[in-house]
């Protein structure tokens, strides 16, 4: 199994081209090709009913050739100026059949694309039969270049097309390889390719032409319309997301796939009555279950950010005993994503967003409120989330304790996730007030941060002792990190004072739309 950075220059012609034309040109530019060779391979491309991988800008396909079966996945990317740069996996495939399912693929493969076909069956949807002439092009002892030419036979859905390309594979020197791409386009009847062989002959094969047009979003659209199209657009976010969740190099798309979620929550509570109500309290339930599912390995994520920082501020002999609290908690961090991987792969969960999936674009368009253009209709559910977030902030304790604030925040999240769907509908200048909203969040969010680790500090408290060879060191350690975490807290909520004093004034709240008195819309 292997998985690179494939780099290429692809070359369209414009008219059939000779073999012995591209050699005749490698000739006049000087070219030497330290190898020759000629092949022939079936590529049979893959994906679901729903064209689900077509979508997401994801290859996935399985080549036959001289020297075996192999999977390769690639993004769908489209070029620039004939270059395209884009993450590969491939693996051998030895079994006799195509793949049935996501479940079938080899892990890496599997995990690119099971996010976007869930457990659908995998179905051959387009064939790429090529004759390729290659060449081995040098420069002094490096190899720069495998140079490709290739007749291309398409055929899908009892239609088929022809096409030739060259293709330049980068091996050394992505510039040199720039300007042999563009002196073969002087000389030969060649073109930049904007998109790759399958987008090609999809394209001249009609295949993009079956998919249906995304809605979208608007102040003249019906309501139920530009919902359907904003819960898609994050269901989107969340699936690609989740093919770095799984991967697991980086904390990033953990971050990403919990910010989709939270939005695609904040959508179903403000339009709930789109749906049918025992519908709309499953999908809130099923993205639940994903916000505490991912949640338990984010929290862990920003807690050792934190004691990465705190660790610093230790005396010496803590350090020694700092690090083993951070390899502590960092194993239980592997342990809960181990947890969080197996979920995600699991068939109950992949049955679960599939029906996720159906349920989000089930609106029930007969709503009197599914009628109504979105500009008008997305007002009071605007002033319902403000006046919930006033609310909040007129009430809460000046001592800000905990329950409270994360309450608050809360709110804030809902209001500005909400508001930030329609902040460019006309009549919406609320730009200034959502940031203002955005920083509230912010300022909160650090005293839950701080909060939450400290407290998680002092419950594991007893088990790291345990677990370590000094135990009263690393008590001890872990009691000073605790109280570093309570006095940033202490700061923050002395911060946050300061932006709810400055947020809870009436020129943030009447540029929302629907709030045009500050106690008017304070019912729930």
């Amino acid at each position: 199994m292997t998985d690179s950075i494939e780099t290429e220059f692809k070359l369209r012609a414009r008219r059939p081209l000779e073999v012995a034309a591209v050699d005749a040109a490698l000739r006049e530019l000087g070219v030497v090709c330290r190898t020759q060779a000629s092949s022939q391979h079936l590529d049979v491309y893959l994906d679901d009913e729903a064209g689900s991988l077509q979508r997401a800008g994801i290859g996935l396909r399985l080549r036959r050739g001289a020297n075996g079966n192999r999977l390769t996945c690639k993004q769908r990317t489209k070029g620039r100026d004939g270059l395209f740069v884009r993450l590969e996996d491939e693996a051998d495939w030895s079994a006799p059949s195509l793949p049935a399912t996501a479940r079938d693929l080899p892990g890496p493969i599997r995990d690119a694309v099971e996010p976007f076909v869930l457990d659908r069956h995998l179905l051959p949807v387009l064939s790429l039969s090529t004759s390729r002439d290659t060449r081995v092009i040098t420069t002094g002892d490096q190899d720069l270049c495998e140079l490709a030419i290739d007749r291309v036979e398409a055929s899908a859905a009892g239609r088929s097309i022809a096409f030739q390309e060259v293709e330049l594979e980068v091996v050394d020197d992505t510039a040199a390889n720039e300007r042999l791409t563009l002196a073969l386009r002087e000389r030969l009847p060649l073109q930049a390719a904007d998109d790759d062989k399958p987008g090609h002959a999809s394209h001249c094969l009609g295949l993009h032409e079956r998919t249906t047009a995304p809605l979208v979003a608007g102040a003249e659209v019906a309501l139920a319309d530009s919902v359907v199209a904003l819960t898609l657009q994050h269901f989107d976010a969340m699936q690609s997301a989740e093919v770095g969740v799984r991967a697991d190099r980086d904390p990033e798309p953990l971050h990403t796939m919990r910010v989709a979620v939270r939005a695609l929550r904040s959508i179903v509570r403000a339009f709930r009555d789109l749906w049918p109500q025992d519908v709309a309290e499953r999908l809130l339930d099923r993205l639940a279950e994903h916000g505490r599912q991912l949640g338990s390995v984010r929290d862990l994520d920003v807690l050792l950010a934190g004691l990465a920082r705190q660790r610093r501020r230790l005396p010496a002999p803590m350090q020694a005993a700092a690090d083993r609290t951070l390899a502590f908690f960092a194993n239980q961090r592997t342990t809960a994503n181990a947890r969080l991987q197996e979920w995600l792969r699991s068939d109950a969960r992949l049955q679960e967003l599939r029906a996720l999936a159906q349920s989000l674009a089930a609106v029930d368009r007969a709503a009197a409120a599914a009628n109504l253009r979105t500009a008008i209709a997305v007002v009071p559910r605007l002033a319902r989330a403000t006046a919930g977030l006033r609310k909040l902030l007129g009430s809460i304790d000046p001592e800000l304790p905990l329950e409270p604030v994360h309450a608050l925040r809360l709110a804030g999240k809902r209001l500005r996730y909400l508001a930030e769907q329609f902040a460019t509908l006309p009549g919406h200048d609320y730009d200034k007030s959502l940031r203002a909203v955005a920083l509230l969040q912010q300022s909160l969010g650090a005293i839950c941060d701080h909060e939450n680790a400290a407290q998680c500090l002092l419950g594991q408290l007893h088990q790291a002792a345990a677990a370590s060879a000094d135990g009263a060191m690393t008590a001890a350690t872990i009691g000073a990190l605790a109280t570093l975490h309570g006095r940033a807290a202490a700061k923050a909520r002395r911060r946050a004072r300061k932006v709810i004093a400055a947020v809870d004034r009436k020129k943030v709240w009447r540029r929302f739309p629907g709030v045009a008195e500050p106690d008017a819309n304070l019912a729930t």
